[in-house]
């Protein structure tokens, strides 16, 4: 049968495929490669002689077989390029769910025999799990604690430790055995002090840790009596029938009854929650995990040791980030290259460091699916690298910003090798000029967005850059060298270009601009924030742009001329920010928001002349306002803001810091039903009753900021927390009646994820510990200046905020013993640090070694010589970042007249 006979179906054939590839393996590569197109049934793959080489994979959707046939015909896969046709006959998973399907005899038999052998050795593992005599509820069995000589365990890769002082705890057991290779864990027995589990890899390294470690004194009355922990016994015949009656009993698991297509459709849902949802989804039953395992696409590593167990764990993995890992060498390039070779698509290594262009090429010539590499930060890559990038044939995004030591040269290589490049930030590359910016346009003819930004290019590259058929976005922030005289020189701009952004380039004026989107008929977004002063001149210039969305002017000098140029335009703005623009006045704006009335965005930071009127003509006008942000518009009076509610309900956005906004415009406000953003900080006047109106109409709000909102206590706080459970950050830094019922009503706040108190001496350990158990999604605080926080208020950090990412302990009551507990927390990145008294440089060097992710640290820079060489050196080979600051402990000084928070200083302290 010819292929144009074959009519279209749900389950497409493919030929052509690799040989050598085991069956497994090209099975798993399959799915995840065709999965982005549809519900996958199943994939066929046969090693016999007649079908090998060959595969089917079964949709549920017919528009998905039709996709992944039409787009990946000929995609090469492992080094041949596929040959996809529409399956002759219909596939058996689909005959038996449209009701059509006929058994056919042999096949029967052979999977019922499969199905039994599968159920007996599912038996066999779950008693050997359990051991004799176990009960079926599925908890985990505690080894017998006695002597460790009276019997002798065959070797194991768990190790049994006794004989250990109550007080011992897991960060003390990790900092022992993680020194021998193959570690992986410590777990603890809460039930029974005294005794641990320690695994490793293997029997091997287990035995390696044992031999070094028996008999070891944590103190001197207990030595560590080490075993091997006792492996499940065999079976006895009455757990073996019982067992063969749970799993021939199908009934047994009511979740049987959810096919594939449900659970993953809760796996979507729980894509976006945090981490801890979806490890209980994993371990409900061994179907879910093994789903779940399938499932997953995005992997976000905390650490770079983990990344073996991690990627053997997901093996589908497409989109890989290792933002948290700083460390990563050619050996982890390495790992990720053969095990994820056929379904990586995309790499984050922007904060990561270490790796040369040896790992990349590794990664590039065995990926061969990779579209999108993010290399920003990497400061020690030369050409060399860009020229292992060139191996990646099929990118599509690549971003090298700050890559300073890539030279034209590398760019050059990049732009022969990497043709289909649709995206390129080559932002604060200095050694790149005009020669790798034409190469680029001149070879990679399929680029839409571009970011040129602080390069020192001229005009003579831009006229390749505009000729880019497809160009949308094009970045030009900081380009000193282009000017009007260079860009008058260009013929025309780029027809498709959709946003220009001319930051930062006091030498372009309204006669470049005019030559650089001279035919630019697509725009949509202009940014000249920071550039010449906005005349009439400039804004007549885009009176040819129809299609004009989006106008960014921060920092610049407006003319009133300027400002009615634009209210002129032929099209209606939605978004116009003027932050921190000189010469914007009641008059300009006024007569701008009445021209554009489908305004939805609307940045007026520090237009220190706007007055009342102005916030009556954008409040008349523009009433589909989305977001409004007026910080420090000092001559609005209190009365402005009661125009707010009642005439833009549809407000999300407020950003009213520093102004003159009272408790009745506070009441106004709440009546925007949709807010999720709130900034009112430095505003005197409100107080708890008007925060008492926010809290009972604004039930959306995710941001609160109160900083130096002195009024505001603990009514105020607890209002908000009980009408607000979406809330996601807030800040009531420096209000001194803020006490620890606000934070143990903010502790409902189970979505907190950022919280600052800093600078409130009414808060306590009592406080943070609500908080720790309530909120467990916290990853940012501050506690600065919070001195009656003490090593109590560390241990439930410890134990229950496990997300915690970023922590300011400064001048607070913490001592050697907090800070170590805190270091248990393994996604701990930035820690600062500064003028703790109870801190000791031996304390401080335990705590730093136990942070296995740190990346970051600030730290008083009396405790550099203090510290040795050697254990600095060690941090930063593995990624940390120290910031020494050398100020003294003193008063803050409040430049406009705060209660000044006093910290306590002796003339021995340590800082």
């Amino acid at each position: 049968m010819l292929t144009a006979d074959i009519p279209p179906n749900q389950t497409i054939y493919i030929k052509n495929l690799n040989e050598k590839i085991k069956k497994e393996e090209l099975k798993r590569s399959l799915y995840a490669l065709f999965s982005q197109y549809g519900r996958i049934l199943d994939v066929v793959a046969l090693k016999t002689p007649k079908l090998r080489g060959q595969a089917w994979v079964v949709f549920t959707e017919l528009t998905a077989a039709s996709n992944a046939f039409r787009q990946m015909q000929n995609f090469p896969f492992y080094d041949k390029p596929m040959r996809i046709q529409y399956a002759k006959s219909k596939s058996d998973c689909i005959a038996k769910d449209d009701g059509s399907y006929v058994p056919r005899e042999k096949k029967k038999k052979q999977e019922e025999k499969a199905e039994k052998k599968r159920r007996a050795e599912e038996a066999q593992q779950y008693a050997m799990a359990n051991g004799p005599g176990s009960q079926s509820n599925g908890g985990p069995k505690v080894p017998f604690h006695g002597n460790p000589n009276a019997q002798e365990a065959a070797p194991n890769s768990i190790l049994f430790i006794q004989n250990l002082p109550h007080e011992t705890t897991s960060v003390m057991l990790q900092l022992l055995f993680e020194q021998y290779p193959g570690f992986r864990e410590v777990r603890m027995v809460d039930a029974k002090p005294g005794i641990a589990f320690v695994e490793y890899e293997d029997e091997d390294q287990s035995s390696t840790a044992m031999q070094h470690l028996q008999g070891f004194k944590i103190t001197p009355q207990y030595p560590m009596a080490i075993t091997f922990a006792k492996k499940g016994a065999p079976m006895n015949s009455q757990n073996k029938k019982k067992m063969q009656s749970l799993f021939s009993d199908s009934s047994s698991n009511p979740f049987d009854i959810l096919t594939e297509e449900i659970v993953l459709k809760i796996l979507d849902h729980l894509e976006n929650d945090d981490a801890s949802a979806r490890k209980s989804f994993s371990l409900t039953c061994k179907t879910f995990y093994f789903i779940e395992s399938r499932h997953r696409k995005i992997l976000r590593p905390l650490r770079t040791e983990l990344l073996p167990r991690v990627l053997h764990r997901y093996p589908f993995v497409s989109h890989l980030d290792l933002s948290l890992c700083p460390r990563v060498d050619d050996n982890t390039l390495n790992v990720i290259s053969s095990t994820l070779k056929a379904t990586l698509s995309s790499i984050n290594l922007s904060r990561s460091r270490f790796f040369t262009n040896v790992g990349l090429s590794s990664l590039f010539v065995n990926c061969s699916s990779l579209v999108e590499v993010d290399l920003s930060n990497g400061t020690q890559l030369t050409d060399l690298a860009a020229s292992a990038i060139a191996e990646a044939k099929n990118l599509e995004r690549l971003r090298l910003a700050r890559c300073k030591l890539i030279t034209d040269m590398g760019i050059g290589c990049i732009a022969v090798g990497c043709r289909n490049l649709r995206l390129l930030c080559l932002k604060w590359c200095l050694r790149v000029g005009d020669l790798g910016v034409e190469l680029i346009a001149l070879k990679c003819k399929e680029i839409r967005s571009l970011d040129l930004s602080y390069l020192p290019i001229t005009e003579k590259c831009l006229k390749s850059v505009l000729q880019l058929q497809y160009l949308e976005d094009l970045i030009l922030e900081g380009c000193h060298g282009i000017d009007d005289d260079g860009l008058s020189t260009l013929e025309q701009s780029s027809k498709s270009l959709k946003m220009l952004n001319l930051s930062n380039c006091q030498n372009v004026t309204c006669v470049g601009l005019s030559s650089l989107t001279n035919g630019a008929e697509q725009l949509e977004q202009l940014i000249l924030a920071y550039g010449s002063v906005v005349t009439a001149d400039i804004a007549k210039c885009l009176h040819n742009f129809s299609k004009l969305q989006s106008i960014k002017l921060d920092g610049c000098l407006v003319t009133l001329s300027g400002i009615k140029a634009m209210a002129s335009l032929n099209t209606s703005v939605k978004e116009l920010s003027f932050s921190k623009c000189l010469g914007v006045t009641d008059e300009g704006l006024s007569l701008l928001v009445q021209s554009h009335k489908q305004l939805k965005k609307l940045d007026i930071t520090c237009c220190r002349k706007i007055t009342y009127t102005s916030i009556d003509s954008i409040t008349n006008s523009c009433t589909s306002l989305t977001s409004l942000r007026m910080e420090s518009c000092s001559l609005v009076p209190k009365e402005a803001f009661v125009l707010i509610g009642p005439r833009c309900p549809y407000l999300e956005d407020l950003d009213a810091t520093d102004n003159e906004i009272d408790d009745k415009g506070l009441k106004s406000i709440s009546r925007c039903s949709k807010l999720s953003i709130l900034k009112l900080g430095i505003c005197s006047n409100i107080s708890d009753e008007g925060l008492a109106y926010v809290g009972s109409c604004c039930s959306m709000l995710k941001e609160l900021d109160l900083y130096r909102s002195m009024a505001i206590s603990d009514a105020g706080i607890t209002a908000v927390a009980d009408g607000c459970p979406a809330l996601e950050m807030i800040n009531i830094a420096y209000n001194d009646k803020v006490t620890d019922k606000s934070l143990t009503s903010l502790s409902k706040c189970s979505m907190l994820k950022e919280l600052e108190i800093r600078g409130c001496p009414g808060v306590s350990s009592i406080g943070l510990s609500a908080i720790a158990m309530g909120c467990k999604q916290l990853t940012v605080l501050d506690i600065k200046k919070c001195f009656n926080i003490d090593d109590n208020g560390m241990l439930p950090l410890a134990q229950f905020s496990r997300n915690l990412k970023q922590i300011n302990l400064s001048y607070c009551s913490v001592t050697d013993i907090g800070l170590v507990a805190l270091a248990s927390i393994n996604s701990l990145q930035n820690m600062t640090i500064l003028h703790l008294a109870g801190l000791t440089p031996n304390g401080l060097a335990a705590a730093l070694l136990a942070c296995r992710g740190l990346m970051k640290l600030k730290l008083h820079a009396s405790f550099k010589p203090l510290l040795p060489r050697s254990f600095l050196e060690y941090m930063e080979a593995h990624g940390c970042v120290f910031h020494w600051r050398d100020k003294a402990f003193q008063k803050e000084m409040d430049p406009k007249g705060w209660n000044l928070h006093l910290g306590r200083s002796t003339s021995t302290e340590l800082p």
